[in-house]
């Protein structure tokens, strides 16, 4: 089990590894650093539900962190701030006009068609197994993610350099 298990680990090593990559190049290539990135995906993700709570907790980032990053944001046009329907202190975001447009647009394109070859190439069960592991994967990776941040902030543990 060990032989199977370990070169797993080492594949999602390496390809978080590129992907990490690939989102600098992709921040890079529009202006943005890679947490202004990622909290663009983060807004996108969210349907119409992101807010900024929501996104420092995705983050892990204090709310004044967060709200120079929406201000940094807002200010190109990328973000939108609009009331919370049904809570007055809040804000809902969502993308601006500005993300549509060049070079955002053409980014993401890229980046899909990169890949598309791989993922056209999986008959309807490889696909649902591999959706299935990766979507495990990304929940207990969050997990201990929170259970790291929730430890470090009652002072048990601190991150690891």
């Amino acid at each position: 089990m060990d032989d199977i298990l370990l070169p797993l680990e080492d594949l999602i090593r390496e390809l978080s590894t590129e992907i990490t990559q690939i989102h600098r190049w992709m921040a890079e290539a529009a202006g943005l650093n890679t947490t202004d990135l990622m909290a663009l995906y983060f807004i996108r993700n969210g349907e119409g539900a992101a807010t900024p709570k929501l996104l420092a907790e995705n983050l892990g980032l204090t709310s004044g962190a967060t709200a120079i990053l929406l201000n940094r944001l807002e200010e190109r046009g990328l973000v939108e701030r609009t009331p919370h329907p049904k809570d007055r202190r809040a804000v809902l975001l969502s993308l601006g006009a500005q993300a549509a447009l060049e070079p955002f647009a053409d980014i993401r394109k890229r980046v899909r068609e990169a890949n598309a070859n791989v993922f056209e190439s999986l008959s309807p069960e490889e696909a649902r197994i591999v959706r299935d592991f990766l979507a495990r994967t990304l929940e207990n990776s969050r997990k201990t993610l929170q259970n790291l941040r929730t430890a470090a902030a009652a002072g048990k543990e601190s991150p690891k350099s």
